[in-house]
């Protein structure tokens, strides 16, 4: 007889857990008891090493130790009964309320305990509730607790906010430590009108710390730099000129000890730029990476330079940012065979360090980034060049590699993008041919999306045209599909190809896709269109005519359509070199500034 499993899908777990919740507080159906730094509370062992990988590394090391004998009775934990009540309700509900009187110690809990899943909760509450009156001590908090994706968020959010002197006027700034407060003004990206900004913030702070003697010469050293223009901006110099004079706005304690300092050095040395610089990322066919400021206008607008060499060259590998790191994963090696590894690129120390490498080998892999992971949808093997239906999550922070639920209908020339927790898989064509060749058998219109939450596929709003070899970004909390291509359909026009324009899934509208007539992709970058975005600029690259290998063209998008960046006269034409892969990188004006110097030695 035929056996058929039948099931309740997700229902019968989570009434079973609903009722367990109920249970905790019996005292007859709880076999342990954990110690907390004001009392004791009751547990179930079970559910706790279940839900707490701390407990469940505990009572697992006790078994197997004291082949359960003499085992602890009460775990010690310093966590008050108030903190552990609330873990015990994310455990057995997957729910937890954090307000600003219990965020730190449900972070410090979580981080003890090892529940990352919690401990990311806590790290969205704190990035969507930072402010310049915060973001000083959420990065400290987030440094003590290790939290590093939370320190790159606040470490960006300062160096955009701090131009405007309100994070110089909170208490957090004031009450900085001396080895803090030089970190802090000595980073190369701090988005300054000039160098009177810091100047000012050194003084601000010397007079909120009277009394204490620290070493006012090293931090005029450390912190103040010359820029290539310092010494003819007259904001800096009738700064520097007030200071000396003692006339008021810097008549004051801490000024005068500035202007001792500045008597004693002469003249400050250290001449480098600050603030942030948005690049394109390009690998070539001769596997090199390059740099190139496509949105500057100053010396070396458009202009390639190359990055130290990676771990091991790599052609055609897929770039993706995250974490202020760009990561080169996959591609063919130099002697032509498909590879797997993941390589990480440093623009602050222009080093390349090697990852986990991924759990297949494969080129041209969908790579999106999301929360400080990668995920990775298809590519090709190296067998038959057949779309690879994977989808593999790396956690850039851990080094790890898991596998989620596989693309149910794997589509070659596929898009993806991810917005909102979730990942849009788009259009393309299912992998059949055609008897001549032609890999247009059927576009489709079809948007399937992975809950990342969840963990499961389900299907999205149709595209209102078919398409495939398209590209497709998240801006703004919309998803933009731009470009790809689609049969036209008479019969006179057997064969050709329609390009197709650009249609976006807006975050507040139930109306589904939505035509951007605007927006239709130029003739310049019509093939092979590639779109890339950051928080203020969305990018495509694309070339004209496929005869011409060599020549990549740039375009913005901005409120009127597409424009050319200021940066593009040069944009993708260095040589014989061929582009195939692109991300957008945003690092220290320093570092570019360095990478420029280092390639004309």
């Amino acid at each position: 007889m035929n056996r058929q499993e039948y099931t309740t899908g997700t229902l019968h777990a989570s009434r079973v857990l609903k009722e367990l919740s109920t249970f905790r507080h019996f005292a007859a159906l709880c076999d342990g008891t954990v110690k907390l730094s004001d009392g004791t509370v009751k547990v179930s062992k079970a559910l706790l090493a279940a839900g707490c990988p701390y407990f469940k590394i505990l009572y697992e090391f006790e078994e197997e130790s004291q082949g359960g004998l003499h085992r602890t009775a009460e775990p010690k934990l310093d966590i008050t009964c108030k903190t552990f009540e609330l873990i015990l309700d994310f455990i057995y509900t997957g729910r937890v309320i954090l307000d600003n009187d219990n965020i730190q110690d449900i972070l410090q809990a979580s981080d003890l305990l090892l529940m990352t899943d919690l401990k990311e909760l806590c790290i969205k509450f704190l990035m969507a509730r930072i402010d310049v009156d915060n973001c000083l001590g959420i990065l400290q908090f987030a440094q003590q607790f290790s939290c590093p994706r939370l320190v790159h968020f606040a470490q960006d959010f300062i160096c955009q906010h701090f131009k405007h002197r309100q994070i110089v006027r909170t208490e957090e700034f004031r009450n900085l430590s001396e080895e803090r407060l030089k970190d802090l003004l000595s980073q190369d990206g701090l988005t300054v009108k000039s160098e009177v900004d810091i100047l000012t913030a050194l003084v601000v702070w010397l007079n909120s710390n009277i009394t204490a003697t620290p070493d006012v010469e090293s931090l005029v050293t450390g912190c103040l730099r010359e820029s290539n223009d310092l010494k003819y901006d007259p904001k800096f110099q009738r700064a520097l000129q007030d200071l000396r004079a003692s006339n008021p706005p810097w008549d004051s304690p801490g000024a005068k000890r500035v202007l001792d300092a500045l008597n004693k050095t002469r003249r400050i040395r250290f001449i480098r730029e600050r603030g942030m610089k948005t690049v394109l990322a390009c690998a070539d066919g001769n596997a090199n990476i390059y740099l190139v400021d496509i949105l500057g206008s100053g010396k070396h607008a458009g202009a390639h330079v190359r990055v130290a060499p990676m771990w091991f060259p790599r052609i055609k590998p897929a770039l993706v940012v995250e974490g202020g790191y760009l990561f080169a994963l996959g591609g063919i090696s130099t002697d032509r065979v498909l590879q797997n590894d993941v390589q990480r690129y440093d623009p602050v120390s222009n080093t390349w360090i090697l990852m986990s490498p991924m759990p297949f080998s494969c080129c041209s892999p969908r790579v999106v980034a999301h929360a400080g992971k990668l995920y990775v949808l298809g590519g090709y093997n190296n067998e038959v060049e057949l779309e690879i239906s994977n989808l593999e999550e790396f956690d850039i922070y851990a080094n790890k590699w898991r596998t989620l639920p596989s693309i149910p209908n794997v589509r070659r020339g596929a898009a993806v993008a991810v917005s909102d927790e979730k990942i849009y898989y788009i259009g393309g064509s299912p992998w059949q041919e055609l008897p001549d060749g032609s890999p247009f058998f059927r576009v489709l219109d079809a948007v399937e999306i992975f809950c990342i939450k969840e963990e499961i596929w389900v299907a999205g709003p149709q595209l209102k045209e078919r398409r495939s070899y398209a590209t497709a970004i998240s801006h703004g909390g919309n998803i933009f599909v731009i470009g790809g291509a689609r049969p036209i359909e008479c019969p006179s026009a057997q064969g050709q190809l329609k390009v197709t324009g650009t249609e976006a899934l807006f975050s507040d509208s139930p109306m589904g896709w939505t035509i951007l007539s605007k927006l239709r992709v130029p003739n310049e970058a019509k093939i092979s269109t590639t779109a890339l975005a950051n928080n203020e600029h969305l990018v495509i690259v694309g070339k004209g005519d496929s005869s011409d290998i060599m020549r990549d063209n740039c375009f913005v998008m901005e409120t009127s359509g597409w424009t050319f960046p200021p940066g593009v006269e040069s944009i993708l034409t260095s040589g014989t070199n061929i582009f195939f892969s692109y991300a957008l990188l945003t690092l220290p004006t320093a570092a570019m500034q360095d990478l420029f110097s280092d390639d004309s030695e």
